[in-house]
């Protein structure tokens, strides 16, 4: 029998590794609940509480609030986050059962009039949300109709000791399965799992054709472990920290739900929801609980962000390479929500792949802005793209504009027909420029620091079988200084043997006609 290591995707793991690597900050000090976000919001850093709210419970906020976080819960670091994840996808891992005294989730058992979710970290995220909330929460269940697992990610806003409220507002694989279960008139058997490591809540939002729990092992790199629930029979990670088993009711929409801080920085509307009933609750002996950060100004920090430049990363390389475009570099702006605003570096093989490659990336959904530069340029540089911008960019040449594309409704960018306007930027020189010297680009003189060996005993010598830039006849002549061949050039003129190129090349007198 396979030996499973129960603990090395466990969330506290992964959390002693960011310790490690010096991206975590530890409040020993008791901290409120309303004050937690605000606090994950302020750090550059995950925020580990030591004793947060009145129970001093133990909780992680921000684990991939950022990219290199994220990157280290892959393995890697930031560049090289998106190959990693694309060849992870490639490689899917079935899921291994384990039993419920081997699960470490199932280590603490709660049922019946033991369940008290009020004595769960559910916290006001932002000023004027309608309640308490958990926005960690993943959801797993099993198509009654189909038998096909699904995995999601959802906020959890406390209604009861035994009851929650769910968002299950935009259109998903879950909103599809409930839908059919309140036509047939039957309770969805679901479990909401709080802690659990930044690859299976980053596979949670991935839309693949796969089994959802391959899925998840394909993310971590290895099966994932699963344990079926005591009181539902949904299976979860065995190794998570929390879970909540349950159901939704057969009433359907029933509730009003939020308002919630949403990922544009404002709140979404008041809408209607269905209700969770408790049936068990189940942990660790020691959980360590889980929040992420959502919404509010600082979007890069949110770790929706972070997963979700991921995503758009690799769906743009994945879109251009297949059109034959070779990619020399691609960033989505957590800034943007990770979504909406993408930079792409070409290498150009032919005229007009710049254009090419905004209209396939108009295709993609949600993504909004699209800056396109040549491979010379760093797009994770800020300079670097201001640089390209500003010499590369001709406003009335060089931006496409595109209506009529799906938004989100919560977007507020939109216009009064709800659709998304998208924008290119074709910020690439010219295929082909380079040919005057006006289209190179300067450079600080490249050395190695050497002297290098001579090849010619003159600069007429080093003339005599072509034009020649200046520091092409130093290097000819082995100099690493330079003025004594500007005489030697002085004498060629005065003996009327020297000629300029309009490029800016030295070259005997008789080659310039």
């Amino acid at each position: 029998m396979r030996t499973i290591d129960l603990e090395k995707f466990r969330l506290r793991t992964f959390v002693q590794r960011l310790a490690e690597m010096g991206e975590v900050e530890v409040h020993p000090e008791s901290v409120a609940l309303p004050d937690v976000s605000g606090i994950v919001e302020a750090s550059e850093k995950a925020v580990l509480f030591k004793q947060a709210g009145p129970q001093k419970l133990e909780m992680i906020g921000g684990v991939a609030g950022s990219r290199r976080r994220l990157a280290a819960a892959f393995g890697t670091d930031a560049r090289g986050l998106v190959p990693e994840f694309m060849r992870r996808v490639r490689s899917p891992h079935a899921p291994l059962e384990v039993s419920s005294a081997q699960a470490p989730v199932h280590q603490v058992v709660l049922s019946g009039e033991d369940i008290d979710l009020s004595r769960l970290p559910f916290h006001l995220q932002h000023e004027f949300d309608g309640a308490p909330y958990i926005s960690s929460a993943l959801d797993f269940t099993i198509d009654p109709a189909s038998g096909k697992p699904n995995v999601g990610c959802r906020r959890l806003m406390l209604r009861g000791r035994r009851e929650m409220r769910t968002n299950l507002t935009q259109m998903s694989d879950l909103k599809r399965i409930y839908m059919a279960c309140v036509e047939r008139k039957e309770r969805l058997p679901l479990s909401f799992v709080i802690g659990s490591h930044p690859a299976d809540f980053a596979s949670a939002a991935l839309k693949v054709p796969m089994d959802e729990f391959v899925c998840i092992g394909a993310l971590r790199g290895e099966p994932l472990p699963m344990v079926k629930g005591v009181s539902n029979g949904i299976p979860v990670p065995a190794d998570a920290e929390i879970v909540v088993e349950g159901y939704l009711d057969e009433r359907g929409y029933t509730e009003m739900e939020g308002p919630y801080g949403e990922l544009y920085g404002y709140y979404g509307p008041m809408h209607i929801d269905p209700v969770f009933h408790a049936t068990a609750l189940t942990m660790r002996r020691d959980p360590l609980h889980h929040t992420v950060l959502h919404g509010g100004r600082r979007l890069w920090r949110n770790d929706a962000s972070s997963v979700s430049a991921m995503y758009t990363e690799a769906a743009v390389m994945r879109t251009l390479t297949e059109a034959g475009i070779e990619v020399a570099g691609v960033r989505a702006m957590p800034s943007a929500t990770g979504l909406h605003h993408v930079r792409v570096a070409i290498r150009q093989s032919a005229a007009g792949q710049a254009r090419a490659a905004i209209a396939l990336l108009f295709k993609l959904p949600l993504l909004r802005l699209v800056f396109v530069v040549d491979h010379d340029i760093d797009v994770w540089s800020e300079e670097e793209m201001d640089w390209a911008m500003c010499t590369r960019l001709r406003m009335d040449r060089d931006i496409v504009t595109e209506g009529g594309h799906f938004a989100l409704g919560m977007d507020p960018a939109t216009g009064e027909d709800g659709k998304m306007v998208k924008g290119g930027f074709d910020m690439t020189a010219p295929f082909g420029a380079g040919a005057r010297i006006e289209d190179r680009v300067c450079f600080a003189p490249r050395s190695s620091g050497a002297a290098l060996a001579p090849v010619a005993a003159s600069a007429r010598e080093a003339l005599a079988s072509g034009p020649r830039y200046f520091s092409e006849i130093m290097n000819a002549l082995g100099s690493r200084d330079g003025r004594e061949i500007v005489l030697a050039l002085d004498a060629l003129r005065e003996q009327g043997l020297l000629e300029r190129l309009a490029n800016g090349q030295w070259c005997l007198k008789s080659e310039s006609a």
